[in-house]
């Protein structure tokens, strides 16, 4: 057992300050070569029963599963509700392993509506849900969208923070059920 005072005076403080810097750099390095693992690519048909689960298991991890099939009906048609219709659709790749995911979909000729945003629990934290953000924000300049809208749940706080951090702006709240759901928009042109 070490006690503070028995050395010399900073001794202490120094030495927290440069394990916690190790600490950073090693997580640091850690999420680097998580990234360059990961690939953000276009959605193809055999991504489907992946994208699914990802879905599901992501609003349940949240306790915002509804359960209602009415409510996913653009997972079984992404190529007609996304791809082919002004939109895209994106997932993160990780040895071989879908990891996250999220979809831009035409609303009218100004307004895209970014869905599907998902990362896999353990992946997290990492800057994967930003970078499919940043991507679908990217996609829909590209396609001439002046206006974009998202939308999750009160439950979804880490959601909340990413939308915002990013630029979006809370516009109402709506009850789904035994959930709250939070609206937000932001202007691109």
């Amino acid at each position: 057992m070490v006690f503070l005072r028995s050395v010399p005076h900073g001794w202490a403080k120094r030495s927290l300050r440069q394990e916690a810097s190790r600490l950073f750099s090693f997580i640091k390095e850690k999420n680097s070569v998580l990234m360059k693992n990961t690939t953000i690519r276009r959605f193809m048909q055999s991504d489907l029963e992946s994208v699914r689960t990802l879905h599901e298991v992501g609003l349940k991890q949240m306790d915002a599963y509804i359960g209602d099939p009415r409510l996913n009906r653009d997972l079984d048609t992404i190529f007609d509700v996304y791809l082919n219709n002004e939109g895209e659709f994106l997932v993160a790749v990780c040895n071989e392993k879908i990891i996250g995911m999220g979809g831009l979909r035409k609303v009218d000729k100004n307004t895209a509506e970014i869905k599907r945003l998902r990362v896999t629990r353990t992946y997290q934290g990492k800057g994967i849900g930003k970078t499919i953000l940043d991507e679908l924000i990217r996609r829909a300049k590209e396609l001439g969208y002046q206006k974009l809208i998202i939308d999750t749940t009160t439950k979804q706080i880490p959601a909340q923070r990413l939308f915002e951090k990013v630029g979006f702006r809370e516009t109402r709240r709506e009850r789904l059920g035994k959930l709250e759901q939070v609206f937000y928009e932001m202007n691109i042109s």
